[in-house]
């Protein structure tokens, strides 16, 4: 084990309350007359490729006969979609794709929010009548070649990993920066199995090149072994707003090289989450790991 690690358990309790239903008070249920739409889901969210930003939403029917014409409202955040005013259903069709673009005006690296909405007299009986969507561009990754990276929580050694970058922003992955191998010359044995992050995305927030990423990235170790308690390596103040004073520890110390501070830590019961474990980053052309660490 690569360190003696102590940690306190918290326990939560629920409370599940009942509840009685009177069957003698049961009335009709509301029946729209004629035809009646819904969509499948109340929410969703879509990544796009920015060469062609282009995806549909489907709406249901509760008939085939005949041909029909439904409006759909839409109001976004942004005016940067087109999307129809109106859709129609073909004599035969239970469904039908409402096709919706992005326009020029949409950037990379910002969300649009887009409501879309059938007249509440159209909606079917336990239909849904309102979709919330979260719309954005996809981040055009182009690969730097090699750099490395060094968990000081959790590895002994500094691998080589690829970096890769958003094409014209001060974004980066660290792609694997997690293997077996690694892990078992920590010492790790018995704590493997769990989650592993694909890579590490963070960005630069400011002037001063402070960063941050995401939620959490996964080392792929599970607490004393544990399959319901992975170790989590959370930017600090997603994890609590009581850790965001360590938020400022994430930065470019020097060209090329980025510290980041993770909050490490295991939902429920614990972990390292004010304690200094520094992981480093150095991208390619930048000093090698091994000779100033």
């Amino acid at each position: 084990m690569k360190k003696l690690l102590n940690i306190f358990a918290v326990v939560s309790l629920s409370v599940v309350f009942l509840a009685s239903c009177n069957t003698e008070q049961i009335t009709k249920t509301y029946e729209p007359d004629g035809l009646a739409y819904s969509f499948l889901n109340k929410a969703g969210t879509l990544t796009l490729p920015a060469t062609n930003p282009v995806f549909s939403v489907k709406v249901f029917r509760n008939s085939t006969e005949g041909s029909a014409t439904i409006n759909i409202e839409a109001t976004s955040s942004a005016n940067v979609f087109s999307v129809p005013s109106s859709l129609t259903f073909e004599s035969g069709e239970g469904a039908a794709d409402l096709p919706i673009s992005l326009t020029n005006e949409a950037k990379i690296g910002l969300i649009y929010n887009l409501k879309l909405t059938i007249p509440s007299e159209e909606v079917s009986v336990g239909g849904v009548g309102t979709i919330d969507m979260k719309v954005s561009l996809a981040y055009n990754w182009i690969s730097l070649g090699n750099g490395q990276f060094y968990d000081s929580f959790t590895l002994y050694s500094v691998p080589t990993v690829q970096i890769l970058q958003a094409e014209g922003f001060e974004r980066w992955r660290v792609m694997k920066p997690y293997t077996k191998e690694l892990l078992l010359e920590a010492e790790w044995e018995g704590w493997l199995g769990g989650p592993e992050s694909a890579y590490i995305e963070f960005w630069v927030i400011d002037d001063a090149k402070h960063v941050k990423w995401d939620t959490n990235w996964y080392a792929g170790l599970l607490y004393g072994g544990d399959a319901s308690s992975p170790i989590k390596f959370y930017y600090p103040s997603a994890l609590s707003a009581s850790y965001a004073a360590h938020d400022v520890k994430s930065m470019f110390i020097q060209d090329k090289l980025v510290q980041l501070r993770p909050a490490i830590y295991i939902d429920g019961l614990g972990g390292w989450a004010g304690s200094d474990y520094y992981s480093y980053v150095s991208l390619p052309g930048g000093p090698n790991l091994n000779d100033i660490l």
